[in-house]
């Protein structure tokens, strides 16, 4: 893996890696590659992962 490609994969989360090895074995490309289309994807739907830690807490009554 060059280092273009470390870099990219140290600012993914660990969910994203996963798919991404899984879509670059079933296609038979770079991992990186699979990262980039995937990135793309992802933020032309306008998809965001919600961070569970800014959830609000439900009071107890």
């Amino acid at each position: 893996m060059g280092k273009k490609a470390i870099l990219i994969a140290e600012s993914v989360s660990e969910e994203r890696l996963v798919e991404a090895d899984f879509y670059a074995r079933r296609c038979g490309l770079p991992r990186d590659e699979v990262l980039q289309i995937i990135e793309s994807a992802y933020s032309a739907t306008g998809f965001k992962k919600q961070d569970k830690s800014k959830h609000r807490k439900r009071s107890k009554r």
